[in-house]
């Protein structure tokens, strides 16, 4: 069906391709997510073009036209990327698939010249409708009223979507995550999940067929993972994923030339409904990771730090009651941390990203008792990490502490503290000095304070004495009974040569 005619405004190189194509007697479209943002009134990250062009008719219009051929996927699945002026395009031919034992990738692909088949064939129904460049909208599985009704729905069965294509399982929670959407199907509806009158409670659960994720790649339900944590709803997107069973599902890598099945993210399953001490805490701590994502900048390391910093609470050995009979969960952080490093290095993480996230929440809990103590206790611990060998100079290690201080915020955000205004002013003023000191007050490698190895190279008489100098100046910096200023610098060289 054909909507309403709308003026969209497409970027001059599509509007060429969709141009060179309708000219010579093909359909042309813009399809997908592309659509879906303009409808959204949002900028699309992309355009994708779908035709009823085969991939030789369209390379033999578009080369022609000055666009270059930089992949054909031919055959297999009909995509042509072209690039020109910088920009690159995929070009689709419609086409119909048929699924069998691959949990991604069509058995078969067949060409189609029919748009709604082709529309047909794509996961949800707010990614499969269609635009011609006069400004209609192409909408056959009511897409546009799910938009409207902010609902994301496949397009027909889902448990059947799911079997063809397991990654739509991990999308349908990305797409939540992204845009705040409620996810509904007909088939398979549960009972409810989650902590009442929140904003991740959800009235109804779904079953989703989680067994097939097994023949996933890691790097695909990686990328996927990440797009969902960086959501704005992410909160959202995340109770979807924990509801379905899909953080208990199981992926593979392939080493050696053969597969090897490995957990995703089953460690978060206990969390769920897990009560916390209600002096503190206005969530259990399912919700309250939520709220705490949904509170903090949307940063991989911020994020994957608060979705797993609370990740050992209620474990045997953690949890506890205190003398009021509330649950405690006193060292949480350190077995927290403990389980990062094992999540991320088996999702295989870069090492740097997870050292980092690994350590933001080994610390995610030293702020607190810091709103009391003051400036003194912050130096020393400052102190300590700029000794500690965790990063190689000042810059990084200011760096790490705005991630931290980052984490400490949406962390508080998520207990009582989130409203009380003056409580937390106080944690900005905390995070705030913690940053200034850092900047000014800590550095950590020589070459972080204000006078040059050379400059105290030509103050000594014993030049095999550098680096002991400089280890000297570094520490007294340090501990801050020394400042960071040359002329200050430099008469410390002086006394310390005099004592030996």
């Amino acid at each position: 069906m054909t909507a309403e005619n709308r003026q969209f405004l497409l970027p001059p190189i599509i509007n060429r391709i969709l141009t060179l194509l309708t000219e010579q007697g093909f359909a042309a479209y813009v399809v997908g997510g592309a659509v879906r943002d303009l409808l959204l009134g949002k900028t699309p990250g992309d355009f994708d073009v779908a035709t009823s062009a085969r991939p030789e008719s369209v390379i033999s219009i578009l080369e022609p036209a000055g666009f270059t051929v930089v992949g054909e996927l031919g055959q297999n699945f009909g995509v042509v990327v072209v690039h020109r002026d910088g920009q690159t395009v995929e070009i689709a031919t419609f086409r119909g698939e048929a699924y069998g034992g691959d949990a991604h990738k069509p058995e078969q692909v067949w060409y189609c010249d029919d748009l709604e088949a082709d529309l047909s064939r794509r996961d949800f129904t707010v990614n499969a409708m269609a635009l011609d460049q006069s400004g209609n909208v192409y909408d056959y599985h009511g897409g546009r009223q799910d938009l409207q009704q902010k609902i994301l729905r496949t397009v027909g069965d889902a448990p059947a979507r799911y079997r063809e294509d397991a990654l739509r399982m991990y999308r349908a929670c990305r797409f939540v995550g992204q845009l705040g959407f409620d996810y509904v199907q007909r088939q398979g509806a549960g009972p409810a999940f989650g902590q009442p009158q929140t904003p991740y409670y959800l009235p109804q659960s779904y079953s989703f067929p989680v067994s097939r994720s097994v023949g996933l790649s890691l790097e695909r339900v990686r990328t996927e993972l990440d797009k969902l944590l960086l959501g704005k709803w992410a909160g959202k997107g995340l109770m979807l994923l924990l509801a379905t069973g899909l953080a208990a599902g199981r992926c593979r890598v392939r080493e050696h030339g053969t597969y090897r099945e490995i957990d995703v993210l089953p460690e978060l399953e206990h969390l769920a409904g897990l009560p916390q001490n209600q002096r503190f805490h206005c969530y259990n701590a399912w919700e309250h990771t939520l709220a705490a994502i949904d509170n903090s900048p949307p940063q991989l390391a911020i994020r994957w730090a608060l979705l797993l910093h609370d990740v050992a609470k209620g474990l045997p050995g953690i949890r506890r009651l205190n003398k009021e009979g509330q649950p405690s969960d006193h060292g949480h952080e350190a077995e927290s941390a403990v389980m990062a490093e094992v999540i991320l290095s088996r999702l295989r993480y870069p090492a740097p990203f997870v050292q980092r996230v690994v350590w933001l929440v080994s610390r995610h809990m030293r702020f607190a008792p810091m709103l009391v103590t003051g400036e003194r206790t912050l130096l020393r611990w400052l102190r300590s990490e700029a000794a500690g060998g965790n990063f190689k100079d000042s810059h990084e290690m200011t760096a790490a502490f705005e991630q931290l201080v980052a984490v400490f915020l949406a962390d508080m955000g998520a207990t009582h503290a989130g409203k009380n205004t003056e409580l937390m002013a106080e944690g900005r003023a905390l995070g705030t000095a913690v940053l200034e000191l850092s900047r000014s007050k800590m550095p950590v490698h020589t070459k972080d304070l204000a006078i040059s190895g050379h400059d105290v190279l030509v103050l000594l008489e014993d030049k095999s004495k550098i680096r002991d100098a400089m280890r000297y100046l570094l520490q007294r910096v340090q501990s801050t009974n020394l400042p960071n200023e040359r002329s200050a610098l430099e008469e410390a060289v002086r006394g310390w040569q005099k004592r030996h």
